[in-house]
């Protein structure tokens, strides 16, 4: 049974991997075809920048997630569930319906789609740590850190409920535009906060234990 997990644990990630940059794959394909066939991305005005905006966020959204999986590949090896087998699949589902909802009218379901993505990849995450946290392969990382709190998980929770809070509004009072560029804005900064936090720990992963590089790049 030990080799059927150890099997499960080295073979999961690269076929993980694969699933994955083929459904992103899709995503970009996706995405492109809404710049090169939606008319009103090009016809100036209000509805162009909201679609721009979205397109934006859409695209830093989808290059995120693969950033945050193929740095947990890196930084950890697991026994894989059955979720964390198809879990990809819901994320690529979740995607598509958010570039399918670029466009005027659509931006409060768009939102909540944007909510559904962080809430599956903070609950992905935490199920990677807590599976990863049981192998001895990756003692080296887990020692530098406390497991997960429920504090932890208050910024996730927060940018979701803001997400959710946004959607209502526009639901309510309809796309106005400050409302709608607040909206926008906030999507695109919570996704850059993401990605940023997702390079500190690859760093923080891949420093050498020896060097005082990491706390060096912390100060700073």
């Amino acid at each position: 049974m030990d080799s059927i997990r150890q099997r499960a644990a080295d073979i999961f990630p690269s076929v993980m991997l694969t699933v994955l940059s083929m459904i992103q794959a899709l995503a970009l394909e996706l995405l492109w075809s809404r710049v090169a066939q939606d008319s009103f991305l090009w016809g100036g005005g209000w509805e162009a920048v909201l679609g721009w905006g979205e397109l934006l966020a859409a695209l830093l959204g989808i290059l995120e997630i693969w950033l945050f999986y193929i740095s947990a590949v890196i930084r950890f090896t697991w026994v894989p569930s059955l979720y964390d087998s198809v879990l990809p699949f819901g994320i690529g589902i979740v995607e598509f319906s958010m570039i399918e909802l670029i466009g005027p009218g659509t931006l409060a379901p768009w939102l909540l789609g944007v909510a559904l993505l962080f809430g599956m990849s903070t609950w992905a995450g935490q199920r990677i740590a807590l599976r990863a946290r049981q192998l001895p392969s990756n003692e080296e990382f887990f020692t530098k850190f406390k497991p997960a709190t429920r504090r932890d998980f208050l910024p996730a929770t927060l940018a979701i409920g803001a997400l959710v809070f946004l959607a209502a509004m526009i639901h309510v009072l309809g796309e106005l535009r400050l409302l709608s560029s607040v909206a926008i804005l906030v999507v695109i900064a919570l996704i850059v906060q993401q990605v940023e936090s997702t390079r500190a720990f690859w760093n923080r992963s891949l420093a050498d234990p020896t060097s005082n590089e990491t706390e060096i790049e912390e100060k700073n």
